[in-house]
């Protein structure tokens, strides 16, 4: 099976959706990300760039991705864009990896970018099109919690086995880890997915909201 997941910024596919990709992964399953933007100068920095990339390539290895996609629309600007044209590309991605399931951003995340790609996944994903795919939302921690209308998750994937090895994948992102008490720490990580473990009495867990599905 070929899961794609379709996110704004390197780190948010290991925050929301981390532990299940190792799952997957350890099920056979072939991995593909899109990542739908970058950084600029001199927002920012040339090195922070270049890092960026050579850290997701250290998540690639790490998690057994099989192929990674860079739409390289402007990070935080995505709204400048008309969205026809990352319609046309998000599509394109789906075309060529040709995915059962899709993993995206949840519509009400606070940030800009996510709202915006996932109204484009779900124009890419129509069912009007042979093809049905499962479309599925991950929380990213400090963008899902912060707003006012909350992520109600229907779907669970008890993540126990991955939950270190999630970890580890995010701390290749060495500029986004921060300090605990903040959510995007190790510590905070680990809280988080143990909170959602406890809800299906599991101890550590991923959350998500099928958006569709078919059978």
């Amino acid at each position: 099976m070929n899961v794609l997941v379709i996110a704004a910024h390197p780190d948010d596919e290991i925050l929301g959706v981390g532990g299940t990709l190792l799952k997957h992964r350890k099920n056979g399953d072939n991995i593909f990300i899109c990542i739908v933007t970058k950084g600029y100068e001199p927002e920012w920095s040339r090195e922070y760039i270049e890092n960026k990339l050579s850290e997701a390539k250290e998540v690639d290895n790490l998690i057994g991705t099989k192929k990674r996609f860079y739409c390289n629309f402007p990070a935080a600007r995505l709204n400048t864009i008309p969205q026809i044209e990352f319609n046309k590309k998000i599509k394109e991605v789906i075309e060529e990896v040709n995915p059962s399931v899709i993993y995206t951003h949840f519509e009400h995340d606070i940030h800009k970018d996510h709202n915006i790609i996932f109204n484009s996944v779900m124009v890419a994903t129509r069912p009007i099109y042979e093809k049905k795919i499962r479309l599925i939302c991950f929380e990213t921690m400090s963008s899902s919690e912060w707003n006012n209308k909350r992520f109600n998750p229907n779907f669970y994937v008890d993540i126990t086995e991955f939950v270190d090895k999630k970890i580890d994948a995010f701390c290749k992102y060495i500029s986004e880890v921060k300090e605990y008490p903040h959510p995007r720490s190790k510590k905070g990580i680990k809280i988080w997915d143990n909170k959602r473990g406890i809800e299906i009495c599991k101890e550590y867990a991923e959350a998500f909201i099928i958006v569709r599905d078919f059978w």
